[in-house]
């Protein structure tokens, strides 16, 4: 940012403006997606933070003609980064599904929603790329340019995520739920 004499000229004051609008009306969504991403809510704070930072680096921010694809390509580049960068991969804890008194409707909830993150991080990289982009209402279209797949090869990957994904929510409960029980 250009300063004269410590005062922040007119130009800049609009830029940070915009800048913040931007941050107001992508960081909550992207934020919520790097935290399912990488399973950390510290990390996703930190890849959120280097994501808009490379957007305030842009010299033509405002020439980018998709900035939520654009903002959601980087931040997937940084979190495959940073997962690189590391020696071992983050093993998640396991939920415990050997529970056999009644749990309450929040121990439920919480039961459920580990059994969903065991899922999602048990799929491999793309697929998981691609279900949590299109969770955050993205088209097939605009995940292809996020995670730089061919637009035709979105839905297979998506599908076969799908299954994957639903494998792994079943695979979690010690004896199969009959599909009957499922729907009551």
């Amino acid at each position: 940012m250009a300063y004269h004499v410590g005062v922040p000229l007119a130009g800049d004051l609009c830029v940070k403006a915009r800048f913040d609008e931007l941050y107001a009306r992508h960081g909550p969504e992207l934020l919520r997606y790097l935290r399912r991403l990488t399973g950390s809510m510290e990390d996703a704070g930190d890849l959120l933070q280097e994501t808009f930072l490379r957007l305030w680096e842009q010299p033509a921010p405002d020439d980018i003609e998709n900035v939520r694809a654009w903002l959601f390509r980087v931040a997937t580049n940084l979190a495959q980064n940073q997962r690189r960068g590391e020696q071992r991969l983050r093993r998640r804890e396991r939920a415990s599904i050997d529970v056999v008194d009644p749990v309450s409707s929040a121990e439920e909830q919480l039961e459920a929603r580990r059994r969903v993150e065991k899922a999602l991080a048990s799929i491999d990289g793309r697929g998981r790329r691609v279900l949590l982009l299109f969770a955050e209402g993205f088209t097939y279209r605009e995940i292809a340019a996020i995670t730089g797949i061919e637009p035709g090869y979105v839905g297979v990957l998506m599908q076969r995520a799908r299954a994957e994904f639903r494998r792994r929510v079943e695979d979690v409960h010690a004896e199969p739920v009959p599909f009957k029980q499922r729907l009551s």
